[in-house]
């Protein structure tokens, strides 16, 4: 494919063929070849609704596939790729989604300033691959790790320990030659191949110049070493003793772009592999640093906690109830804890039920009596808007009306530039202790 390789949408936001160029409104309009490719994806995808990453459905006649709730790359054939942007925070999106993304373990490595990164005008495939870079330099400037190696060859000259029954059955008329056995002191180990495959793939996969540049002296500095065929066996292998701490940063972020993160209907296709997250997650993990980063010293704070379950079924304890966060003030009893939930959607306000699932209200009610005893404060967190800028003035009360109060509140939650300036809007009648 030429031309044009790189586009952005946002979330749920419409892809369309170019032949249906203008029709749909915003819509990101793709090569009919590309377009074809996705389609295909997404109707051979079986996961659940919710968990699927494209809906092809119709808009004003024009057949349009819609991006769900994921965000990241979405790798297309000939090296092409659709980068995925939240839909809160349109004029930073990028930047709000790689400090998120930061939260979460898989990339808590990525460097956020604007002094490492222009993240508002790269592309974040570039911007996956600029970091990448930067952890190999790293590697390079503590040095490649060497490990001695067993080699076993037929030499003209003898080197190390001569293999005596080798050498009698096939160099018994060849008294010029010698079958030997040494260790040899070698670069060719499991990191090092696996760092060598991952640069040879980014190689391929950016057209940036800069990158380019910047990938030369990696090339010739891993030139020699094997590249790896199989690299789920080759991570096997990997033993990071304690002189190569400097080695994480760097085989983490080759492990992303060796193996990326998809659902499962864009695994195994395309020239590249895509970096794609749910919203709701990267929201959840997000929202969990915020409260450590701000409450830690106050509270114990737990995530996706494991200690209750919803039912008992004679002997066996079953459904198991993970609450998104669990604060447990250190010097008070558990009446004062609170039950934290985050939801990646948009509440309504204006809306008789405000946009809320009456599932996550089961969801909440089951929280509470279980880890709360049916008494005190929860939450349910939601991304903040232009149309739900503020608590709702009033909880949901949970609890019947002759017993002690379970209340769930209704709160925004201001996504900023940083962990320091996002912001929990709580109502004046619930307050966390900083």
């Amino acid at each position: 494919m030429t031309g044009r390789r790189q586009w952005s949408t946002f979330e749920y936001g419409y892809l369309v063929s170019k032949e249906d160029s203008g029709r749909v409104k915003d819509a990101v309009e793709l090569p009919p070849a590309c377009f074809a490719w996705l389609e295909q994806c997404c109707l051979n995808d079986d996961a659940e609704y919710d968990a699927r990453l494209l809906t092809l459905k119709t808009v004003g006649r024009v057949k349009v596939l819609q991006v769900k709730n994921y965000v990241g790359v979405i790798a297309l054939p000939g090296g092409a790729f659709i980068e995925v942007l939240p839909k809160t925070g349109h004029d930073n999106a990028r930047e709000q989604l790689m400090m998120m993304l930061r939260t979460l373990k898989t990339f808590r490595h990525i460097a956020t300033t604007s002094a490492s990164i222009k993240t508002s005008r790269m592309p974040l495939m570039d911007i996956f691959i600029h970091q990448f870079i930067q952890s190999v330099q790293a590697v390079l400037q503590q040095g490649l790790k060497r490990d001695y190696l067993r080699q076993q060859e037929n030499l003209p000259w003898m080197k190390g320990k001569l293999r005596v029954s080798a050498q009698l059955s096939t160099n018994s008329v060849r008294r010029d030659r010698f079958q030997v056995e040494y260790d040899e002191y070698s670069v060719d180990r499991p990191e090092n191949r696996i760092l060598k495959t991952a640069i040879d793939t980014v190689s391929r996969l950016t057209r940036n110049p800069q990158l380019i540049q910047q990938l030369r002296p990696l090339q010739s500095a891993f030139e020699g070493i094997p590249p790896v065929v199989d690299t789920a066996h080759a991570f096997d292998l990997v033993r990071l003793d304690r002189h190569m701490h400097h080695y994480e940063q760097a085989l983490e972020w080759a492990k992303l772009i060796l193996h990326g993160e998809s659902p499962l209907c864009m695994q195994g296709h395309a020239d590249a592999i895509s970096l794609l997250f749910p919203m709701e997650a990267v929201f959840e993990s997000f929202v969990a640093a915020w409260m450590r980063h701000h409450h830690h010293q106050r509270y114990q704070i737990d995530t996706q906690a494991k200690t209750h379950t919803l039912a008992r079924y004679h002997t066996r304890y079953m459904f198991r109830l993970k609450p998104d966060i669990w604060l447990r003030p250190y010097d008070t009893s558990k009446h004062s804890s609170i039950i934290c939930d985050t939801k990646w959607k948009k509440i309504k306000p204006h809306k008789p039920g405000f946009n809320i699932s009456q599932s996550d209200l089961y969801q909440m009610l089951a929280y509470g009596t279980k880890y709360l005893d049916s008494r005190g404060d929860m939450i349910l967190i939601y991304p903040q808007y232009d149309g739900f800028s503020d608590a709702l003035p009033h909880p949901f009360e949970l609890h019947k009306p002759d017993s002690h109060a379970l209340r769930l509140w209704v709160v925004p939650f201001t996504i900023g530039t940083s962990i320091q300036n996002s912001i929990l809007h709580l109502p004046e009648s619930l307050k966390l202790r900083n």
